[in-house]
């Protein structure tokens, strides 16, 4: 009987620490669970509120310090631009003075050249033989780098002839440098004149100033009312007008191949004219063009002496 009630009052002991520990266990998972749910939501409101406003707050440091360098830095290369902008303004200036002073010297030196009377006269040496003292010559006292200056000077100017009468199709610069390819007291600037004067032969020779599709004004160059065209003018007409400077160039070329079909026997003569004094290049070109194909016999351009060497033979 007593061994009945001891187990009696146990059984009620045991199942009360059971349903203990089985509420401990419960309230420990809600409790985890509540736990893990509070930290989940937690890191939520975190990655989306609290750490982006924490990246543009320390992103603002590191632009504004980007800013401040790429400031700093276009300082100073606006300072070097400055400095080596004063270099270059130092450099054009000693340049130009370095100029002036070259061409003072060669004024100068070809001033010296051209008047001889400004260098003092030599004294006339003593003789004890009859007759007149004779003096030897004063040239003047030229460095070599004063001459080259000099040959380069008038290498320039030959340069500058051919170049006008390219440009302006003239006459008198091309006689200029044909008589320096002749001139005896310049033998070192022949070869140079000689260069100049092939390169605007040649350049006349390719240009085409005139207008393909220009016609003579015959109502201004003719007052004959009969005359309405070019074909109604007469070789006669024509052959006055080459001679006429007062004309434009334009007309004198425009005749100069009209004169192609002519039947006179004084047109060869006045082509040839043409080609000798013409003060117009392209004038004296089409002069030429027409007349080789009258005597179907081909020149060199401008090559006058040979032109009148065949008409003298003609001639005869």
């Amino acid at each position: 009987m007593d061994e009945l009630r001891e187990n009696s009052a146990i059984l009620p002991n045991i199942r009360r620490s059971h349903l203990t520990y089985r509420h401990l266990v419960i309230s420990l998972s809600t409790s985890l669970l509540i736990g893990l749910l509070l930290v989940f939501l937690g890191r939520s409101f975190y990655v989306k509120n609290i750490e982006p406003r924490l990246s543009a707050t320390a992103a603002a440091p590191v632009s504004v310090s980007k800013e401040a360098a790429l400031k700093e830095e276009l300082a100073k290369s606006a300072e070097q631009i400055i400095a080596l902008q004063k270099q270059v303004d130092v450099m054009r200036r000693e340049q130009l003075l370095m100029q002036q002073n070259t061409r003072e010297s060669l004024e100068k030196i070809t001033t010296t050249l051209k008047i001889p009377q400004i260098v003092p006269p030599p004294v006339a040496p003593v003789t004890d033989q009859s007759g007149t003292a004779r003096t030897a010559d004063m040239k003047p006292d030229i460095s070599p780098t004063q001459s080259e200056l000099i040959q380069l000077k008038e290498r320039n100017r030959l340069t500058q002839y051919a170049d006008e009468a390219i440009a302006n199709g003239t006459r008198r610069p091309l006689e200029v440098l044909v008589e320096y390819m002749r001139d005896p007291q310049v033998p070192h600037l022949h070869d140079a004149a000689q260069a100049e004067f092939m390169r605007a032969v040649r350049a006349i020779q390719i240009l085409q100033r005139e207008d393909p599709g220009y016609h003579l004004p015959v109502a201004e160059l003719f007052k004959d009312r009969s005359i309405r065209d070019e074909a109604d003018v007469k070789p006669e007409a024509l052959l006055k007008l080459p001679a006429d400077y007062k004309q434009s160039w334009e007309v004198r070329v425009r005749v100069c191949f009209l004169l192609l079909g002519s039947t006179l026997p004084e047109t060869n003569a006045q082509l040839i004219k043409a080609i000798k004094e013409d003060p117009s290049l392209d004038v004296a070109k089409h002069a030429q063009l027409t007349l080789e194909q009258r005597i179907k016999k081909r020149f060199r351009l401008f090559d006058i002496l040979a032109i009148e060497e065949w008409f003298n033979t003609q001639g005869k």
